[in-house]
C-alpha cells in the first residue's frame, strides 16, 4: 500500500518545518550566526551534488531508522552518500584529518566552524576555516 500524495506532501512539509526549527534552535548558541539566503553558494551546491551522485550511484548508506516517510535526516559534506536520523549522527564522525579540513577550500585549519544548511527535511553539515567563514576579513 502506498502513501497518498497529499499525505506524503503534508509529511514532507512537517519534516521540513521541523528541520527549520532545529536550525533556528542551533542559531541560538552564542557562537552561531544564522544566514538566511535563497542562493546556495556554488561550493555548497557542489557538495550537495557530490552527495546526491553518491546516492544515485548506489554508494549510499542510509540509517535504518529513517523509514519510508519524510522526516528530519542529516547528511554531511565529509560523508558523501550517508543519510542518518538525528540519533545516529555519530555514524558520521569525521577522522581527525577531515575534522580539521575546510569543506570549502579543502585546506587544513586550526579551527573549523561548523555550519548547517537546510534543504527541505535534510540538515547538511559542513565545516569552514576562518578564511572561508569570514570572507570579508
Amino acid at each position: 500500500m502506498s502513501t497518498h500524495p497529499t499525505a506524503l506532501a503534508d509529511q514532507l512539509h512537517a519534516a521540513s518545518a521541523d528541520a527549520h526549527r532545529r536550525v533556528l534552535r542551533a542559531a541560538e548558541h552564542p557562537w552561531a550566526r544564522l544566514t538566511a539566503s535563497p542562493d546556495t553558494p556554488p561550493w555548497l551546491a557542489s557538495l550537495f551534488q557530490r552527495h546526491a551522485l553518491a546516492l544515485l550511484a548506489g554508494r549510499g548508506r542510509i540509517c535504518p531508522h529513517t523509514g519510508a516517510s519524510p522526516r528530519v535526516v542529516h547528511a554531511f559534506a565529509w560523508a558523501p552518500g550517508l543519510i542518518v536520523c538525528p540519533a545516529c549522527r555519530h555514524l558520521a564522525t569525521p577522522d581527525p584529518i577531515e575534522d580539521s579540513t575546510c569543506d570549502q577550500c579543502r585546506r587544513r585549519a586550526d579551527r573549523v566552524w561548523a555550519g548547517i544548511a537546510q534543504v527541505g527535511p535534510i540538515l547538511f553539515g559542513y565545516g569552514l576555516c576562518d578564511t572561508c567563514h569570514h570572507p570579508d576579513r
